[in-house]
This record gives C-alpha cells, structure tokens and sequence, in this order.
C-alpha cells in the first residue's frame, strides 16, 4: 500500500502490531539485502502482484517443508567494494574479495539449486534466472584467496619465487641468531629472554655491561636501561636482504589485487544486479518461516470481496505464546463477511475480544499483502485490500490542541477524503468521547458513507443505536462476542448475525454493588432499555443454547457416521472372506476332480490290458466327471456375477434394490426425501445421497433348510413387507389382526428388526402392541424407539 492507498502506514503498522512481525521476521534473514527489504516492505494492492508474491511464498513452503536444504547463507554487504572497484587503478582490501567471492557463489548457488530441484517451483524458478552465474569471477579470487582471507603463496609466480627465497632467509637467520645466542649465552653475557624482534629486525638481548664485548648494532633498550636489544653482525646482511625481499613481495602483492580489483570491477554491474534479487529471495525466506512458526497457511483470494477467517489467530498473541514457558491459549476467530455484508458491528461486554477480534481481520490483510503465510485454515477465502484506515486508540495532542473526540473527528475528514474503494475501515469503540446519542448518529453517517463509496468497515461499540442500525441496514451486520452466561467471564469467541450485551448490571450484581445503587440504576434506564438488555442476554443465552444442542448433535451425528463407516467395512470384508473362501474350495474342487479323472484313466487302462473293457462303464465315468467338472464352472461363475452385480441406468424409486457407491452396499431404497435417501441394510437404516444410489438386482434367495416356526405361510402372505408398520386410527381387534400378519410376513422374510408406530394418544394401542409382542416366541426383544425416531410413540422390535 503505497501512500495515496492508505493514511499514515507507519501509524496503522504500529496500532496494528505489524511492526512487531516485521522484527520478528527479520530475526530469519541471512542477508544486509534481506533485512532492507523487509524495513521497506509495503502491502501490495493489486491483487496480481499478491498471488504472485503468494505463489512465490506458497513454493518456499515446499522447499522448508521438504527434505531439502535451501541455498541462502550469511554474506556480507557488497555494495560499496563494487563501488570502489569500479574506480581506475583502485586496489581492494584483500579481505573484500572474500565478500564478494561470498556474494558471487550465493548466486550461482541460488540459481542452480532451482534449476536442478525435483519440486514444482515454477515462479521461483523464473526469479532464480534472473541472477547472473559469477563463476569466473569465483575462479579468480579463489586462485589468490584462501577460503580464511589470506593471499596464496602460489597467487602469482613471481609471488611464489619471492616467498620461497624469504622463507629460506628467514630459516638462515634464525639459525644465526641462535648459534650467536649460544655463544655469548655460554659466556653469561645475555639476560632471560630469548631472541625478539625490534624495528622488523631480528635482535639478541645482551646485558648493557656487556655491550661492547659482542660485535653489532642496537635497535633498542629496556626500560630499567639493564638489556640492550643487538643485531649481530653476523646477522646483518641477512636482515638486509630480508627487508629487500619483503619490498619485493609487498609490491607484487599490490600487483596481484589491483589486477584482481579490476577483474572484480567487470562484473561490478552484474554483481550489483544480483543484489535485489538476493534481497528478494531472503525476504522470502523470512517471511516464511515466521509463518510457519505462527502454523500459518495461505488462504484463498476471493475476487468478490468475500472475508472467511477460519479458526484465525491474532499473530501478535501467536507471537507473545512463542516466548513464553507457560503459553496462554488463543482463541481461534471465526468470522465470514459475505459480498453484500460491507460493514460489521461488533458488540460485547468490555475486555470481551471485540479489539482483538478487529485489529486480527487488520493484522492478517496486512501480512498476506505483503507476502506472509498467516495462522488461518487454508481454506478460508480474504480479498486484496486498496488501504487500512484505523481509527484506534488516543490520538489528542496538547501541541495542537487536539481533544479525543476532535481527533477522532479529523480522522473522519481525512479518511473521506483520501479512501479508495475496496479498502477497510477499522473503528475501536465507535460513538465514545461524545455525547452518546450525537455520536453514535456520527459515525452511523460516516458507516454509511464509508459503504457508499464501495468501501468495507468493522466498528467495536457499545451504543444501542449502531445494534439497531445494523439490525435495519441490507448492507451492515450485527456481531457480538460470546459471555458465558453462568460465571460472566468472556469466551473470547466471535458469534455473528445478532448484537451483544455489555453485561454491565449482571456484572455489577456479581460483585455484590449495592441492591439499592443497582435498583436505582435499572429506574434511570429506564423499562425499555432494561428489557432490551435482558432481551440481549436472553437471546445469547438461547444462541449458546443452541450450539450445545448443535454440537451434541453432530457428535452423534458422528458416531452415527463411524458406525455406518465400521458396518461398511464390516460388511466389505465379510465379501472379501467369502470369495477368497469359494475361491479356494473351487481350486480344491478341480485339485480333486483333476485326481479324480487320473485314477480313473489310470483303472481303465488297467482294465483294457487285462482283457476287461466295458466300454458302456468307461463312457458313464468319464460322462459324470464332465459332468461334475461343468457343475464346478457353473458355480464358479455364479460366484463371480455375484461380485460384480447388475447396475442398472434408470433412477431408483422406493422398493428398488439399490447400490451405495464407493461402499460395496447394497439394500432396499425404503425412503426418499428430496435428494436424500433411506436404505434398509441388514434391517440397519442408512441415510445417503440420492446420487450415491444405483439402482441393482436384488440377491437371489438361497435354498436353505426351513426351521420350523409356530405359523404358516397364507396364500396373501405380502413378501415385500416394509420395515415398520403404522396402526395409529385402528380399533384394538384389527390393529392386533394386522399386526400378527405384519409379523408372519417379516418373519418370512427374514427381517431382524421392524418398527411398530401406535402413536401416544391414551396409550391404549401402546398397552396391547407390547402385551402381544411379550407372547411371541419369535420376538427376541422390543423397546421404546429413540425420541429422534419417534419416541414412545414407536415401539422397535428385534426378531429371532
């Protein structure tokens, strides 16, 4: 957001708290480059520079997410030794050529990392072609420079030749001076220090008294006047010729750098365009990784304006956690702003959540802008904003004789005039500092103008006139943060699409204020407002009501599903052991036969070479193992159409015998409800999507050995009997008539489990269903169905 898109930046970071991320993040950098880019990082507007800068943030996950290690490394500043060695005849320091030798192998490291990774990183890739590969440069500094910062010896020819000769002399006259040492040493004439070094010359220290006794010159004297520091002379010329050939060196030295400066200087352009790109990649890097840190994700970007925060998390609190031995848990936010929805009135007891809850919708447009994975479910859905504009906290001022609500109002003037659609607005306690009722009417003008001009807002307040203004308006809504009705302490979490109580008389009475204050108070109110706050406390604590009902509700919901889930795969292995069953004994069926049919041809031969052939027997055993061969097959083949069984094209209606895709199950459609459909399974109720179902064959029956029950089959026997029966209006006789047959015909069938309604009424129906079925000895057992079933108006009956 550059600084026509949004008012005072540097203000909206600091009451936001991004500045605080943005150190945070720059803890993660490896480079000068890195750090300046973040310190001058601005949101982007423009909705493709941020998915660009998303996709780019998106593939770095990949890279810290994966087993491979990214290429960045602690370097240096570069900048002004290019400068400098771009001058004629400059001569670096030797020690900023391994800066730059330093920057040269981050690039090319950078570069052929991407383009050697196996991970899908298509836009850092692109950016990584943008950097220049240095390596000649490598080259030349390497062939003069140490990796510790030291000149080789063997940096140029000349150089070698000279250090050798040095190093030679330098071995002469150490073994000069000490076999002088010796010498006087024998004669007493040196103190207890060995051979030093005085004026870059190499000197023996001798007792003053002695000084004339041995031939050389003094460099020095001791402070107490007691040593003289003396060059022999036999030592002379080999010094001479020392400090002869260290000239020598020096020079050459000097050579070898300002020609290796001017190599550098070639590349200077090259190198310094690498820089930026650096820079970029680092930043990348850094704000990654403190997103990750805060378990941060990338969201979608909604192109219609849409705002979906799932279970966000205010980074700054995310941030305070990271330090601390003990964490305080965060509350995650919930909270959706649909296209049309383009001011939010959030309402609450105080320290409730309300500012945190606005300042995290700030915080996180702030850092996805620019480019930060941030702690929100990746499938939560933000918009690219034009500007923040934030009206938080104190912002008088003596000098300019400012007063709070005169500020505020200049906040509103300057806002006006310089916002830009599809921007925000950010409003903390919208209404104080004035007289309730004019300034509540203020702002809902400045609401209304601020949506007029294709601009969103989020306004914290406690004023009753912004609860109705957003209650009547199309385009605002009510918000509130939850309070927990039995202790009165916030629970910090977001509810939308109804206004909330400030809670100040409940907390009062809690702490124990006075009956006579607070009944006073309430008189003061006034009737109407006071029924208006009980209607609020009410109406929240139906809605927390609610969601426990709700949350009940789906954990059964998903037991039930587990359930269905475990009868699946129940059911899935069962069909897996039964073919793997049949498989075998049809493989040990054809294992027999094939021995079978060998004995056989092995008797008739033997009854052939001993002059007993009867053709007719012959003919009538091979004829049978045929045929017994051809009854195998057949069954085999049976067994195979079973597995893959007839799907049918036309759309099953109730009745039908029907398929649930991706389940291998199969049942009756007993129920339709709009796209929703009821399959009896096994006598198990299962609710499905209409469109999950194919409509199948049902299986064919088996013949199976009938045990003998206490009825009999009439010729009106209904074989497609339902799973329940409905006697609810029948007199008692023909309810029992009906309700026998209804049992004869499920018992045939075969069914484990029906349902009997009798309705409650007077309970007489009830009375004679349950005297009945306690006369059954088919009946295993029945008990009252469940109140989401029908309750004591239905009775569940488990058969034999």
């Amino acid at each position: 957001m550059d600084s026509e898109t949004s008012i005072e930046t540097k203000k909206a970071y600091q009451k936001l708290g991004f500045e605080a991320v943005l150190e945070a993040a720059l803890k993660h950098t490896y480079t000068p480059y890195g750090k300046e880019f973040l310190h001058n990082l601005s949101p982007a507007t423009d909705p493709g520079t941020v998915s660009k800068n998303l996709s780019l943030a998106s593939e770095w996950m990949k890279i810290l997410q994966s087993s491979s290690n990214h290429p960045l490394s602690v370097i240096d500043d570069v900048t002004d030794i290019l400068k400098a060695s771009r001058i004629k005849e400059s001569t670096l320091p030797l020690e900023d050529f391994l800066i730059v030798l330093e920057n040269a192998r981050l690039g090319r490291t950078l570069k052929n990392f991407f383009k050697e990774n196996e991970l899908d990183l298509e836009n850092l890739s692109s950016l990584s072609e943008r950097l220049v590969n240095h390596q000649p440069v490598e080259k030349a500094i390497q062939r003069v420079v140490t990796d510790n910062g030291e000149l080789r010896d063997d940096a140029s020819s000349e150089l070698k030749k000279i250090r050798g000769k040095l190093n030679r002399e330098r071995n002469r006259l150490r073994d000069t001076i000490h076999s002088v040492m010796r010498r006087v040493s024998k004669k007493g004439m040196t103190s207890d220090e060995g051979p030093t070094i005085r004026s870059g010359r190499m000197v023996i220290p001798i007792q003053a008294e002695f000084k004339r006794k041995v031939d050389g010159f003094i460099h020095d004297v001791s402070s107490t006047g007691q040593t003289i520091y003396l060059e022999p002379v036999e030592a002379l010329q080999i010094n001479n010729e020392i400090r002869q050939l260290e000239s020598e060196e020096q020079r050459e030295i000097e050579r070898i750098l300002r020609e290796l400066t001017a190599e550098v200087g070639k590349y200077s352009d090259t190198l310094e365009r690498n820089i930026p790109i650096i820079a970029q990649f680092d930043a990348i890097h850094a704000r990654v990784k403190l997103g990750l840190n805060l378990e941060g994700s990338i969201p979608e970007l909604s192109s219609d304006g849409r705002l979906n925060l799932i279970r966000a998390m205010n980074p700054n609190l995310v941030l305070k956690n990271l330090s601390l031995k003990d964490p305080e848990p965060v509350i995650p936010l919930n909270l959706e702003m649909n296209p049309d929805e383009l001011a939010l009135v959030i309402t609450g007891p105080n320290a409730g959540g309300k500012s945190v809850a606005m300042r995290t919708v700030g915080m996180l447009n702030l850092m996805l802008q620019s480019g930060f994975p941030i702690p929100v479910q990746p499938d939560s859905k933000m918009p690219v904003l034009n500007g923040i504009y934030i009206d938080i906290g104190d912002d008088q001022s003596i000098e300019n004789d400012l007063s709070t609500f005169s500020s505020r109002l200049q906040w509103m003037r300057n806002t006006l005039q310089k916002i830009k659609k599809n921007s925000l607005v950010l409003i903390d306690e919208a209404g104080s500092g004035t007289d309730p009722e004019e300034g509540g009417a203020l702002f809902q003008a400045f609401v209304e103008k601020v949506i007029e001009m294709g601009s969103r807002v989020i306004v914290t307040t406690h004023h009753g006139s912004l609860k109705v203004f957003a209650h009547e308006h199309d385009k605002v809504v009510n918000g509130a943060m939850e309070f927990n009705q039995e202790n009165l302490t916030p629970t910090y979490r977001f509810k939308k699409g109804y206004p909330g109580s400030s809670y100040a008389f409940e907390i009062a009475d809690r702490l124990n204020l006075p009956k006579e204050v607070m009944k006073r108070a309430r008189e003061l109110l006034g009737e109407k407002r006071d029924s208006m706050g009980d209607l609020l406390v009410s109406l929240e604590e139906n809605m927390q009501e609610f969601e426990q009902l709700k949350r009940e509700y789906e954990k059964r919901l998903r037991s039930v599903e587990k359930r269905e889930k475990d009868y699946e795969e129940h059911q899935k292995n069962i069909k897996n052991k039964r073919k793997k069953i049949l498989e075998k004994a049809y493989k040990d069926a054809e294992e027999i036969m094939k021995g079978a049919n060998q004995r056989i041809e092995q008797a008739v031969e033997k009854v052939v070479s001993e002059g007993r052939e009867d053709k007719e027997k012959i003919t009538e055993a091979r004829r049978d193992i045929l045929e017994a061969k051809r009854e195998i097959k057949s069954d085999k083949e049976k067994v195979e159409q079973e597995e893959k069984p007839f799907r049918s094209k036309e759309k099953p209606k109730v009745g039908d015998y029907v398929l649930i895709e991706d389940s291998n199950t199969s049942g009756e459609l007993v129920e339709l409800s709009g796209k929703k459909a009821t399959v009896l399974v096994n006598g198990m109720k299962i609710k499905s999507n209409l469109n999950k179902l194919v409509k199948t064959n049902p299986p064919k029956k088996e013949k199976k050995s009938i045990k003998t029950r206490a009825y009999s089959l009439s010729e009106d026997t209904d074989l497609s009997v339902k799973p329940s029966l409905d006697l609810r209006g029948k007199r008692g006789d023909e309810a029992m008539k009906e309700l026998t047959k209804y049992l004869d015909n499920a018992l045939t069938r075969g069914l484990s489990q029906v349902e009997i309604i009798h309705g409650k009424g007077e309970g007489i129906l009830h009375k004679l269903v349950h005297e009945h079925l306690e006369k059954r000895p088919e009946v295993k057992s029945f008990e009252i169905a469940p109140w989401d079933s029908g309750g004591s108006g239905c009775t569940v009956v488990h058969l034999n």
